[in-house]
């Protein structure tokens, strides 16, 4: 089991091993809180609009935001125990710290 900081190649192995794809990533902010959320579209998905690299940038600067708000072991035990999975129109979200 990994401890520490969460590491891009981790997120996107855990995305791989729980739903089969490298799903799309993003931080909200709502409410005075902020969210992961696993949206709908992958990577492997031919209309997705973004190349590899592009979606390697784009979840490196997820995977640091998560560790710099410390909660890096908390998405890392979501994303292995979650039964939920991403469907089209309906993005998981787990609320992180209250921002601010």
């Amino acid at each position: 089991m990994a401890v520490g900081p969460l590491t891009v190649a981790e997120v996107r192995t855990l995305l791989q091993q729980r739903w089969g794809a490298s799903y799309d990533v993003h931080l909200i902010q709502r409410h005075q809180r902020i969210y992961l959320q696993i949206m709908w579209g992958y990577l492997e998905q031919l209309s997705f609009p973004l190349d590899e690299p592009t979606y390697l940038d784009r979840l490196a600067d997820v995977v640091d935001a998560i560790n710099q708000l410390g909660e890096g072991d908390v998405v890392r035990t979501w994303l292995r125990t979650t039964t939920d999975r991403p469907r089209l129109g309906k993005a998981l979200s787990l609320p992180l710290r209250s921002a601010g």
